[in-house]
């Protein structure tokens, strides 16, 4: 058969305007919510986001079409021409454009994300896309094998809604290892962050071996019961490899950080943003600058080598050393709080758990050193025994250090910052 005409004659072709019409009603309806947060012009979020929606959706489209072409080709006796053609030039061939049709139902809303998002595909963007394609092409075998076996017309709308669920209620169960089998990558990928190598392999495992076991059934009826005994080792092989990896992961499957690009600059510290932000680094290092002057100037020993955005391990966060310092660089300087950050990051105490009223006297008066103090008060009047009275109090301590010496409002600060962990208040 012609390809043009095997393309006709496909239920690929029948059903591709329904499918795509789906696929982006879904997307302006619901997906496009996911890309409000800012992907930082990181490619995998943006492909996650939109893959994580729609590949349910693709899957069974895939084994439901390739369920349907397997009923269409025994029913026309195609299938016994195994004798003359290879049974699997034959499967390929009718599986192909259902494969493409799968393809493009998430194909499209991704490039349309990331051009709607501004964001370019690099090389770990097209690895998510490509792993969902792979999957998309084990379903479709799958679905094939079951039309093989069952000929009824039933067989189609049961594949598709077994499937559909199978791969999307997998989020949903209480047991966390079937949601990471299912081919879904299960947590948004924030900026920076990718699969881990085992929960790429885990489904891929799964999903092929078991694709490649209801393949064999397929070669023909000699050594018949050979076939079925290797396929179903496969099968069970597959399936146990795949456990063993996933079994003892929580909900949200591993993933490695550090992959976003960052744009650094300055030197001693040396200030790093993602590269999306990478026009703000010079306002940045202007009131960086400034705020390390003004606490060096009363005392406070702030002399970090780098400052890295907190944004480049939004998951994971890194501890401040003192000499390598954590911060919200790019939100800071959106709400112009960059200063207020800078100093609050210079406070070291000597305890995990400093006593709550000095730790409030010292942070203000760092914060008011770099001129940013009103930024601490509306970040303590979000928690609630901080009324009007402790605020009061606050600001009449603070403002009668402040009106000291400059030595002796360093004495101060050293002293409230080593009693704050000598004692509770």
């Amino acid at each position: 058969m012609k390809p043009l005409t095997r393309i006709r004659s496909s239920s690929a072709m029948r059903v591709a305007p329904v499918v795509l019409l789906l696929m982006f009603a879904y997307y302006f309806t619901d997906i496009r919510d996911d890309l409000r947060l800012d992907p930082l012009g990181y490619a995998p979020t943006v492909v996650d986001a939109v893959q994580r929606n729609l590949l349910p959706v693709s899957y069974a489209v895939a084994a439901a079409l390739g369920a349907w072409e397997a009923r269409r080709l025994g029913r026309a006796d195609i299938w016994q021409w195994g004798a003359v053609r290879s049974r699997y030039t034959i499967a390929a061939h009718s599986l192909a454009p259902v494969v493409v049709l799968a393809w493009l139902a998430t194909l499209m809303p991704t490039v349309w994300a990331l051009v709607q998002t501004g964001t370019p595909l690099n090389l770990w963007g097209f690895g998510i896309v490509v792993f969902g394609m792979v999957l998309c092409v084990a379903h479709a075998v799958i679905g094939f094998a079951m039309g093989v076996r069952v000929r009824h017309i039933a067989v189609v709308p049961v594949v598709a809604v077994v499937d559909f669920l199978a791969v999307g209620w997998s989020v949903a169960l209480e047991l966390p290892w079937p949601r990471h089998l299912s081919g879904l990558y299960t947590g948004k990928l924030m900026f920076g962050e990718l699969p881990t190598a085992t929960s790429i392999v885990a489904p891929l495992l799964l999903a092929l071996g078991v694709a490649a076991g209801v393949a064999l059934l397929w070669s023909g009826t000699r050594w018949r019961w050979l076939r079925t005994s290797v396929a179903g080792v496969l099968a069970l092989a597959s399936v146990g490899g795949a456990y063993s990896m996933v079994k003892d992961w929580s909900y949200i499957a591993p993933r490695s950080v550090g992959h976003g690009e960052m744009s650094c600059a300055g030197e001693a510290p040396s200030i790093c943003t993602p590269t999306f932000y990478a026009q703000a680094l010079p306002s940045l290092r202007k009131d960086v600058g400034g705020a390390l002057r003004a606490l060096r100037e009363a005392g406070v020993d702030a002399r970090p080598v780098s400052m890295t955005d907190t944004l480049a391990a939004i998951r994971y966060q890194k501890r401040s050393t003192a000499t390598a310092w954590q911060l919200p660089l790019a939100a800071s300087h959106a709400t112009g709080t960059t200063r207020y950050h800078v100093a609050r990051a210079a406070v070291r105490f000597d305890c995990a758990e400093p006593a709550t009223g000095r730790a409030r006297l010292v942070y203000y008066w760092v914060s008011m050193r770099v001129g940013q103090g009103d930024a601490y008060l509306q970040r303590l009047a979000t928690e609630p025994d901080f009324t009007a009275k402790p605020r009061n109090r606050l600001q009449s301590r603070v403002g009668d250090v402040l009106a000291m010496s400059p030595e002796r409002q360093t004495s101060w600060y050293r002293q409230t910052l080593a009693s704050a962990c000598e004692k509770a208040t």
